[in-house]
């Protein structure tokens, strides 16, 4: 939220004031995989959708070359081939209303009623038949739904699109939930975890671990790669952490502010290990590194 807010200032102070600048946009420390590409796409998504950019970049903590494919996909997404958006969404704010989950009754005259003679129950018993077509709502005043249906059969693209498509609405919290629905190849559990990486993304609902992690650079001094794994595969039975693992000291813990936990590179074969912006191991070998990083995790937890 503070990347689409400070742009979206940014703009304002410029257009206020006169001046043209290019805005580039680029989400920092995306990460790896489908979260890290969902995570580019809704932030990136979010300004370009209101005409907000003029050049974008995608940060991954993998080989350089496969950011480019996710920063064009963004980019013909929503602009097209000409790299232009036809009718920016308009930035406006919503009343948005927060009521308990508590269902109404809903009434359809097309329902059957059906006796079962072999029912187990006890007392009155009504079964509806639903045939009916999925009613969104009743009430003329409940606003616009937003039901983008994608036809695709590639779960990155259809990953990428529906981030950059749904990102906003999500950072802006106006939603009450999610549905992702698509004609392709792409089914079942795959849009599920889909739309909770979407929520998580977006910090509209939080159902794992984050890891923030930067792309590899110069200054790395260990597989970035590896140990993002490393260190997923060794935190992934906690969950609603933020966790940073960071190529360097140079960038990296001024980079992972808001992480619980950080797993930042000093030197060759060597790694701090922070709690929040503190560190608390320093200059660990990097054998030993994951066992401090959960020795330090394990310990908050017990407390």
């Amino acid at each position: 939220r503070v990347l689409l807010e400070s742009n979206r200032l940014l703009v304002k102070r410029m257009q206020e004031n006169g001046m043209v600048f290019p805005v580039h946009l680029g989400v920092t420390e995306a990460g790896e995989g489908e979260d890290g590409r969902v995570r580019s796409a809704a932030g990136t998504g979010a300004l370009l959708s209101e005409g907000i950019g003029d050049t974008i970049r995608v940060s991954l903590s993998e080989d350089p070359e496969k950011e480019i494919p996710v920063a064009r996909e963004i980019v013909n997404f929503l602009c097209g081939p000409r790299g232009r958006i036809k009718t920016p969404v308009p930035s406006q704010d919503f009343v948005i209303r927060k009521k308990p989950c508590k269902p109404e009754v809903i009434t359809y005259n097309e329902g059957r009623y059906l006796k079962e003679d072999n029912t187990p129950f006890t007392g009155k018993m009504l079964i509806f038949n639903f045939n009916s077509p999925p009613l969104l709502s009743g009430r003329p005043d409940a606003g616009d739904y937003l039901n983008p249906v994608f036809d695709e059969d590639d779960p990155v693209k259809l990953a990428i699109r529906a981030s950059a498509l749904l990102g906003r609405y999500f950072i802006l919290r106006q939603p009450g939930g999610i549905c992702i629905t698509n004609r392709g190849r792409v089914q079942g559990e795959a849009l599920r975890e889909l739309s909770f990486s979407i929520l998580q993304a977006t910090e509209a609902r939080i159902s794992r671990n984050r890891y923030i992690s930067c792309p590899t650079c110069g200054r790395t001094k260990f597989n970035l790669q590896d140990e993002v794994k490393k260190v997923k595969e060794a935190t992934s039975h906690f969950s609603g952490l933020k966790i940073a693992v960071m190529g360097c000291i140079v960038n990296g813990p001024g980079e992972m502010q808001g992480a619980d936990y950080g797993y930042v590179g000093s030197g060759i074969g060597k790694v701090h290990i922070y709690r929040g912006m503190v560190p608390v191991y320093k200059n660990v070998p990097e054998e030993e590194a994951i066992a401090k990083l959960l020795e330090i995790i394990n310990a908050d937890m017990n407390q």
